[in-house]
């Protein structure tokens, strides 16, 4: 199961390598208040682009929701980020789902996608606590929880 997970998130973490910072944006939250992502800084964000119409993000949601589950449970934030044109299909998709993490719609996703180069959905990004962009290893016998313990173990 382990190697499922692996593959999975090699294959859709974003090919940008070395660590950037990680371009802030606003959005929007269930309760209709606006936050930016840099507020989340101190915390290891595991972020999820995705859309209601989106077959494969919504497949994803349930078929990782054990591993989304344990990394949660460590405290990493997982942040979903849904870019409908409309605020309302996002929220009606959530009541007919569950879909595990902070659900927020993306209040502003053209510019979201020019920072961070969103050809495709579902895409998937990984904050660290200092607000960096970082990726997963390549090491094919490397452990995806131990990489986000890891982080979550860094410093400020």
């Amino acid at each position: 199961m382990r190697l499922i997970y692996i593959i999975l998130l090699s294959s859709i973490i974003s090919p940008i390598f070395g660590q950037s910072q990680a371009p802030d944006f606003p959005f929007i939250t269930l309760n209709d208040s606006t936050q930016t992502l840099d507020e989340l800084k101190g915390e290891v964000v595991y972020i999820s682009f995705w859309a209601s119409w989106c077959k494969p993000c919504l497949r994803n949601f349930e078929k990782y929701e054990s591993m989304r589950l344990e990394l949660q449970n460590k405290g990493v934030k997982l942040l979903n980020v849904n870019i409908d044109d409309n605020r309302e299909i996002w929220k009606s998709t959530l009541l007919s789902k569950n879909i595990l993490g902070t659900n927020v719609w993306a209040s502003d996703f053209e510019q979201i996608q020019d920072d961070y180069e969103i050809y495709n959905i579902p895409q998937y990004e990984i904050v660290n606590k200092k607000g960096m962009l970082v990726y997963l290893s390549q090491n094919e016998n490397r452990s995806i929880i131990e990489e986000f313990i890891g982080w979550l173990k860094e410093s400020e």
